[in-house]
Order: C-alpha cells, then sequence, then structure tokens
C-alpha cells in the first residue's frame, strides 16, 4: 500500500471549479490600497503618539473621526471641523456635539474622545484628503474591515469572524436585493459590510432592504456605525442594546425592528464564562427552560435553567427574528453540534423548520483569539407555524481543513506563500453542489443529536474503499475486528499527580506518544507501589499498541510497545490495542495501516472537540482498516517499517544500558 496516498482535498476537488470564483477571494485592488493605507497609516500614527495603547479605545476614536468626517461631507459642518483643526476648541468641545446631533443613537453626554486633542487634529486631517463619499461600498469595506478586524478582540466571548468565512456565509444563503438582514451580534458589522459588498456587485441597479445590527457594545456599535455610514448610507441600522432582551427589541419603531428579517448572519459570543443568569431574560426563552428527555424526544419544562448558554439563546433569537421562509447561518462552538446534553436543542431548531447545510470549519479560524472549534449551521424557518418535528433527515455538509491563516494568525508562509484558504470555493461553490466537482455533499444524519458535520464526511472512506480494492483488501472496523476476537481494546488510567516523581516507572501521557515510540519522561514517573496498583488492570505486553483518544491535538497518534518500555502506567486519554494472535494482521501490520492518512483523515471526522479539548471516545469502533492481502508489495512495505521499528527499539535498548543514575539538582 503507497505510503503517500491522500484523500482529495477541497482544493483538488475544486481545480475546474476554481475558474467560475465570483471575485470573494481576490486580492486588494489599487482603490483599494489607497483607503487601506491611509487608515492603517493613521491608526499607527495614533497608537505611537497618543495617550492610550489601548486599541479599542483608539478605533472607537478613529470611527468617531470618520463619522465627522462623513457628517462634513454630507452637510455644512465644515466650520466646525475647520475650527477644531485651528486648536479653537477641544474635540470634546467642538466635535462630540456634532457627533451627538447627527447620531444621538450612539453619542450620549457621558461620551468623550480617549485621545488627546493633537493626535486627533492629525486624524481629521489626514482624513480630509479623502472622499468617504464617493468611494464604492465594496472599497471602503475592504480598506476599513482589514483594519479593524485583527486589532480587536473581545473581552465578552465576542471573537471576530474572519473576513474568508464572513464572505462564505453570505454567498450560501446569497441575501436577494431588497432582503432585510439582521445580525444580533454584530460586532463592528462584518456581516452587514460584506453583505452590502456582495450586493453591490451583484444588484448594482436594484434598491436595496435594510440591514440592522445590534450589539451591547457601544465601542463596537461604534464602529459598526461609522463603517455602515460609509460603506452603506440610508441602509444600515446599529442598534446598541441587548439582543437577548426580546420584549425591547419588539418596541424600537418599524424602520429598526429586527424582526421578519430575511436573512439572519451571525457569530453570537460563546463561553461558559459568561452565562445569562438574568431571569428576565431566561423566561423570554423556550431553551431558557429545562428539558428532559423522553422516548419521544426532548421536552420543555416550566421551570427556569438557573443559567444558559448565551449561545443557545443566540440560537432560539435568530429563530424568532426570521420571518416565514427566511433563512439563518450561525456560527456556533463544535460543543452544540455533539454534545448529548444538546439533543434538546436540535428538537427545537427541527420544530422551527429545516436544516439546509452544516459547515465544518478547521479549528484554526479563530485563532489565536481562541482555540474553541467551530462549525456553521444554515437554518431555514417554516412557512408554516412550526407544531410538529420536522422529519427531514437530510442536509448538505462541507468540510473546510483551511482557513487562510495558522494558529498564530499568520496568512502568509516563511517561504512567502499564502496559506491555503477553503472557504472561498465553499461559499461560490454551494449554488452549483449537486455536482461532483463540489465540496459539497447531500449526507443523511444518523444521529438526531449528533451533527458534527465532518463525522458524515464520506470522502475518506471512498479513497479507502478505492484503495482496497486495487489491493484486493477487505475493509472492516474495529468494531468487528473486537467482536470477532482479533483486537483487545481496554482504557488506560490515572495516577494522580501526587504520584508524580516518586519511582521510576514510566507514567505514559498523550505528549509521550509520537514517531510511532513512547518518550519517557522522569519527572512523571511513577513508584513500584503505583505500577502494582494498575498492572493487572491494564496488562501491559509487548506488541501492545498505545493510541492516543483524547486531548489537544495528538489524537489518533499511536506507538507500539517493546520488551525495553513495557513496564509502565499508561494514562486513561490512551487506549491499549492488544492484537490476538489469531488475527489476520500483527501489531506492525496494524501500526502501519493505523498511520494511514486516510485512515488519520477517518479518524479526524470521528473526533469531537468539546471546547479546546477532543475526544474520540467509542467512534474508536466506527474506524474502518483494510485486510490487504499479503502480496509483494505489501510484504516489502510491512518488511522494511518492521525493520526501523525493531531496530530503534533496538537501539533504544541498548542506549538504556549506557543510563546511570544522575544527581538530583
Amino acid at each position: 500500500m503507497p505510503k503517500n496516498t491522500l484523500p482529495k482535498s477541497i482544493r483538488e476537488l475544486g481545480v475546474a471549479y476554481q475558474i467560475r470564483l465570483s471575485g470573494l477571494d481576490e486580492q486588494l485592488d489599487s482603490s483599494e490600497k489607497i483607503y487601506a493605507s491611509a487608515f492603517k497609516k493613521l491608526y499607527y500614527h495614533l497608537y505611537s503618539n497618543s495617550n492610550s495603547s489601548r486599541s479599542e479605545k483608539i478605533m472607537s476614536d478613529l470611527s468617531n473621526l470618520l463619522l465627522c468626517k462623513i457628517v462634513a461631507e454630507r452637510t455644512n459642518a465644515q466650520d466646525v471641523i475647520a475650527d477644531f483643526l485651528d486648536k479653537r476648541g477641544t474635540a470634546n468641545e467642538l466635535l462630540l456635539p456634532l457627533l451627538k446631533e447627527n447620531f444621538p443613537h450612539l453619542i450620549t453626554d457621558e461620551d468623550k474622545f480617549y485621545l488627546d486633542d493633537k493626535a486627533l487634529r492629525y486624524g481629521l486631517g489626514e482624513l480630509s484628503g479623502l472622499s468617504l463619499q464617493s468611494a464604492s461600498a465594496h472599497v471602503m469595506g475592504e480598506a476599513f474591515q482589514a483594519l479593524m478586524g485583527p486589532r480587536l478582540r473581545g473581552d465578552k466571548g465576542q471573537f471576530f469572524t474572519p473576513k474568508s468565512l464572513v464572505r462564505a456565509m453570505i454567498a450560501i444563503l446569497n441575501p436577494a436585493s431588497g432582503a432585510k438582514v439582521v445580525d444580533p451580534a454584530c460586532g463592528t458589522g462584518g456581516f452587514l459590510v460584506e453583505t452590502q459588498s456582495l450586493q453591490s456587485r451583484n444588484f448594482q441597479s436594484q434598491p436595496f432592504g435594510k440591514l440592522i445590527g445590534i450589539d451591547k457594545d457601544k465601542d463596537l456599535c461604534r464602529l459598526a456605525e461609522a463603517t455602515l455610514e460609509i460603506v452603506a448610507p440610508e441602509r444600515g441600522v446599529i442598534l446598541n442594546c441587548n439582543s437577548l432582551d426580546i420584549k425591547t427589541l419588539m418596541n424600537l419603531p418599524e424602520d429598526q425592528s429586527p424582526f421578519n428579517a430575511d436573512y439572519v448572519l451571525t457569530n453570537p459570543p460563546f463561553g461558559a464564562k459568561i452565562k445569562v443568569t438574568e431571569r428576565e431574560i431566561l423566561k423570554q426563552f423556550r431553551l431558557g427552560h429545562k428539558w428532559t428527555y423522553s422516548d419521544s424526544g426532548w421536552i420543555q419544562d416550566s421551570q427556569l435553567r438557573d443559567a444558559q448558554d448565551p449561545q443557545i439563546l443566540f440560537i432560539e433569537l435568530c429563530i424568532s427574528l426570521l420571518k416565514p421562509g427566511g433563512q439563518m447561518g450561525i456560527v456556533l462552538p463544535e460543543g452544540v453540534f455533539g454534545n448529548t446534553n444538546m439533543g434538546y436543542v436540535w428538537d427545537f431548531i427541527r420544530s422551527q423548520g429545516n436544516i439546509i447545510a452544516l459547515l465544518d470549519c478547521p479549528r484554526t479560524t479563530f485563532q489565536p483569539s481562541t482555540d474553541t472549534k467551530t462549525n456553521v449551521l444554515f437554518f431555514e424557518k417554516g412557512k408554516t407555524t412550526p407544531s410538529t418535528q420536522n422529519d427531514s433527515n437530510k442536509a448538505w455538509m462541507a468540510v473546510a481543513l483551511n482557513c487562510g491563516h495558522d494558529r498564530r494568525g499568520r496568512f502568509v508562509k516563511t517561504n512567502g506563500e499564502s496559506y491555503p484558504d477553503d472557504y472561498p470555493l465553499i461559499g461560490d461553490s454551494f449554488k452549483s453542489r449537486s455536482t461532483e466537482l463540489t465540496p459539497w455533499q447531500q449526507v443523511e444524519i444518523t444521529d438526531p443529536y449528533y451533527l458534527c458535520p465532518r463525522y458524515y464526511d464520506k470522502s475518506p472512506l471512498k479513497e479507502l474503499e478505492k484503495e482496497a480494492q486495487r489491493l484486493g483488501a477487505e475493509l472492516i472496523s474495529i468494531r468487528d475486528m473486537v467482536n470477532k476476537g482479533h483486537l483487545f481494546i481496554r482504557k488506560g488510567h490515572e495516577v494522580g499527580a501526587e504520584s508524580y516523581g516518586t519511582g521510576e516507572i514510566p507514567f505514559v501521557r498523550t505528549s509521550d506518544i509520537s514517531n510511532y515510540e513512547v518518550s519517557i519522561d522522569p519527572t512523571r514517573a511513577v513508584s513500584e507501589e503505583v505500577y502494582e496498583q494498575f498492572r493487572d488492570l491494564e496488562q501491559l505486553a509487548p506488541n501492545d499498541i498505545l493510541m492516543v483518544v483524547d486531548g489537544r491535538y495528538r489524537i489518533g497518534r499511536s506507538a507500539v510497545l517493546h520488551e525495553h518500555n513495557y513496564v509502565c502506567v499508561v494514562q486513561s486519554h490512551i487506549r491499549i490495542i492488544t492484537v490476538a494472535p489469531k488475527s489476520p494482521i500483527d501489531a506492525i501490520e496494524l501500526l502501519y495501516i493505523l498511520n494511514l492518512p486516510m485512515i488519520q483523515h477517518q479518524i479526524r471526522n470521528l473526533v469531537f472537540i468539546q471546547s479546546t479539548l477532543g475526544s474520540l471516545g467509542s467512534r474508536l469502533n466506527e474506524i474502518m482498516i483494510p485486510i490487504p492481502k499479503k502480496n509483494a508489495e505489501w510484504v516489502r512495505t510491512i518488511d522494511e517499517f518492521r525493520q526501523l521499528i525493531q531496530g530503534r527499539s533496538d537501539l533504544l535498548k541498548r542506549l538504556k544500558e549506557f543510563d546511570h543514575a544522575g544527581y538530583e539538582l
């Protein structure tokens, strides 16, 4: 079996499709570069020469300066600007009243400029050479969002959505020109700005509908207002209030109301540390109540929960905002898609309409801001009053493996190449999703409470079937191997931190497994007494395979034990696999098979990530492996692999003979 057999990536699937991209991944053009350069120069000057080092405060004042510039271009406020530039008053004396008059919903009596007047005069002077009114929405959106996005970080679960994902979500739903589009957690307005940008390209001569954004954070609302005033004047509405207070939203005037929306696009705040506990808010939501499970599904109780994660309430809020037939795209942590305790959420969602599509996002999407794994749910609200749960169990699914940057947020590799990004193709190809050239698959949701998109991705299995056919191999699941007595699988154990360093028996953790071998960390070694407690439970022996099934990044990694290192204790996040003598493959063959790229791709699809920790769990049994015929190609490959594994073991055993007790520092 070839060592480098890889499943087709999204880019390989879409080579023939790339020519049809509608410009969603284009680079900044010359006009955009002019504005982006000006904004960037201004930001860095304010950062270096002002009395504030907080990006949020600098961006807040920059947005206020942009609003002042907009007012000056639209009205006869040039005299006020001139007075400020000529030092005939301070920003708080001259500019703030101007903003209060034109943006009373954003500027209050308590507001003020944070930066000193010298820095603000420089900033306003730099803006004087730019025409904000004449620039297109696409140009201004690109320039301003490119500046804001990387520099703003939320401290209340607000992690700003990468632009390529925003564009993909908008392309998937493809809002019509006159549609009302709402983002109830708008932050700096990325979804609304990109919606305007897309529609201005696609519907140049058609009237546009409303763009409504809501956020609790006043500074973010001001940034969003400034951007929308530039890119979508008289179309955008930004509301500074608590989105989850539905009663407040219902009392808004009709021209500001977020209800009866055609589309809702959002990335709500999420996190266990920001739970909603206010009873007045919780009781406005069905998902703010407790639910119990019965044979017929989850049933809502009359009792309120003590607290609820905000993202769960946002799901219900977004559905409430939609008109019948309206559609939603919402970013959610993966825990919502696979936690057994979240089943009631999916029963509620299905009772309200149909799941259109599921998008699996790479873990790096929101890094370095947060390590939380996310996915995207696309939903259509039922056109009739919901009463019974929808029975549809089919949905479209796509998996992004790359997001355009690494986990440190770098967009360019050390060799100068850009990091690959799968989102543009995924977004643009949704219109043609029924063709084989796209990364979209229509799948059947076999478990109504487990909706991690990649779990239903059959591409690695299809590749495995092709390879098995080529080699004349039989495919069999780990579960069937266990049932036939070919494999025995058991769990490791925890010894407790108090046992670390009490002896010389290795305690093998997930971080100790790499490159098919077990590394020994002497600081975690345990005593003979501790080893005796677990020896009969783990029954370790040479040729046992250790496989990581829980953790952060090493899930699926495996190693084999040898004569020189089988005396150890294994952590609970590791599974111990013993190959029986009657098995059609031996331990070295299984080790080789488990590390094939197509098997590792399967394992990736089976991992569920709760917050930042991943787990393979019982889904280990679903892994399909090939049992190849012992032809010359297979024998030659395995013999070489066996010699390398055994040779390294022999060398390590010999090196251990030179290991003498040192002096403790």
